[in-house]
Parts: structure tokens; C-alpha cells; sequence
């Protein structure tokens, strides 16, 4: 599941892993260094649950600062996999030279890098294939080959280039999908372990990518409109939904910043294309504690 600002909080994470215990992995929201460096214990709680199995995304652009969050980061036992943004191309990050815009200086991304990979455990990137409108196999590759360089074999490839003037909405839409400039970077890179990210939401790109021995991938949007889409596409079988809500809904009753808007948010998302969708919602936006949504969900054979 990609990381996804205002989505991927740990509600929704956790109500993925319930649903999917084997077939899923999740990644936080995206959490600049600067919070764990001077607010380590509310962005760690606020962001992640004891339980926690997901991983954390950071952004940075000062060698030194990734030095001082990967030192906080090694001692928390509840995180076990930082990812780090290389690709977002929000106005706001572009302004603190994050995410896509630190890639316009490749040098500087080496050295953050170079501190990134102190981090004990596993590790990986999420970049974009090309940085402006037009095709740039440079630029991917000479990424790749800095990533192979350090050691971080795990990269996720959004499947379009990212533009800096433009927002985030425009820029999932403006440059266009090149999954052929995806699979030529995975043909001459076998020592790394490239996903795919950007419009995986039908069976036939499935199949498409399946074709060509790719077997994971990075989906995100499409997970917020409708968390159960693999099962109605028929690429996985999800067994007693009932129960994975009420498991849900048992691990995040002990989080410190409970937010019961929040928990009904995640929950809407696997509400959508069931028969009387708009009432479930309407019903479930009227409940106020978790007692009332965990009763609700049990006395209603929604998916059954």
C-alpha cells in the first residue's frame, strides 16, 4: 500500500493488515526527520500503533538530520522497515527541497543516502521515473545505479515522471504512465527489487505486469475508494470480514490519540460497491464510540 498524506494513518493501515494478514504491507504517512529528531514520542504514537507492522516513510535533505532520525529510529523496536521519499511533488515539500525536489541534486541525495543506510534494518526508496514532462532514462538509471551503489535493493517506481510546478492532483494525471520504461529498468537491474506504482487497478495490468515476472506491487489510491477491489477483481479471497473488523477494531482501541472520525473513515473504504453502500455509510457516520461501530458491524451480515 503506497504511503498516501491524510489516508495511510494507523487506522487504516491496521484495518488493511486485519483484512490482510499475508498479502499486505503498509507504509506511514510521510514524517520529515526534523519530527523525530524533536518530537520523537508524540510522532511515533500518533502515527503508529503498539502492534505496529507497517513501515515508516521519512524525507530529508540534510545529511546530518537523517543521521539523527536513523539513530532514533534504531532504537525503536516497533518499526522495522524505513522508506524514504524521493518522489512526492507537493508544493509544500518542494519548499523544504523533499521528496522529488531533492533529486534535482544528486550529489546531496547520495549523502543523505549514505546516512540512510546506518539504519540497521531493511530498508528502501520511493522515486518517480523521470524528473520534468519528457522521458529521461538518465535520470532513472543513474538513480538505480546510485541506490545498487549504497545497498538499498528494495526501490518503489511510481510509473510517471513527477513535475515541480505542478500540484499533486495534476501530477497524477499530466505526466503520463510509462510501465515499458519500468520494465527495461527491471530488465537491466536483476540485482534490485522494483515495484511498480501508478494506476494498478485492473486485472489486466495485473496481467500485463505478471507477463514479465513481476510479482509485487505498490498500490494507492485505489485502496481508499475501495480496500476490497483485489478480492472483487478475483486476484485474492477474503474470508469472514465480520471478524478482521472486529480485530481492527480491538487493536486500536488502546492507541493514545483515538479519533473515531478517523476509524470511520478506513471503514468507509471497504463499504464501497456492496449492495446499500450510501446507508451503511449514512448509519455508520452517526455512531460516536467504538462500542456502538463494533456492534453495528456485528448485528448486519453486510458481506455474507
Amino acid at each position: 500500500m503506497a504511503p498516501m498524506m491524510g489516508y495511510t494513518d494507523c487506522y487504516f493501515r491496521s484495518l488493511s493488515h486485519n483484512l490482510f494478514p499475508n498479502e499486505f504491507e503498509t507504509i506511514s504517512e510521510m514524517i520529515v526527520d526534523k519530527a523525530l529528531i524533536y518530537n520523537e514520542k508524540k510522532t511515533i504514537s500518533q502515527h503508529f500503533l503498539p502492534s505496529n507492522k507497517s513501515a515508516i516513510q521519512i524525507a530529508g535533505s540534510e545529511p546530518s538530520e537523517i543521521r539523527q532520525a536513523v539513530k532514533i529510529l534504531n532504537e525503536i523496536e516497533i518499526i522495522n522497515h524505513v522508506n524514504f521519499n524521493l518522489g512526492c511533488p507537493s508544493s509544500r515539500v518542494q519548499e523544504n527541497n523533499l521528496g522529488l525536489a531533492l533529486t534535482q541534486n544528486f550529489k546531496l541525495v547520495k549523502q543523505c543516502l549514505e546516512e540512510l543506510v546506518k539504519y540497521k534494518k531493511k530498508i528502501s526508496v520511493k522515486c518517480r521515473l523521470g524528473l520534468g514532462l519528457e522521458e529521461d532514462k538518465q535520470y532513472i538509471f543513474d538513480y538505480l545505479d546510485l541506490f545498487d551503489e549504497i545497498g538499498i535493493k528494495t526501490v518503489f517506481i511510481h510509473c510517471r515522471n513527477g513535475i515541480l510546478n505542478l500540484d499533486t492532483k495534476k501530477n497524477r494525471s499530466i505526466p503520463k504512465i510509462n510501465y515499458d520504461l519500468f520494465l527495461e529498468c527491471k530488465k537491466f537491474n536483476p540485482k534490485l527489487n522494483l515495484i511498480p506504482n501508478g494506476e494498478i487497478n485492473e486485472k489486466r495490468v495485473f496481467d500485463y505486469f505478471l507477463q514479465y515476472d513481476v510479482k509485487n506491487f505498490m498500490i494507492g489510491r485505489q485502496f481508499t475508494k475501495d480496500l476490497l477491489f483485489l478480492e472483487k477483481i478475483g486476484l485474492i479471497k477474503k474470508n469472514n470480514i465480520n471478524a478482521a473488523i472486529q480485530n481492527f477494531l480491538d487493536e486500536i482501541k488502546i492507541h493514545k490519540n483515538l479519533n473515531i472520525n478517523l476509524i470511520k473513515k478506513s471503514l468507509f473504504t471497504i463499504l464501497s460497491h456492496v449492495p446499500h453502500s450510501k446507508i451503511y455509510k449514512r448509519e455508520l457516520e452517526q455512531l460516536q464510540t467504538l462500542a456502538e461501530i463494533s456492534q453495528y458491524f456485528e448485528s448486519r451480515s453486510i458481506w455474507n
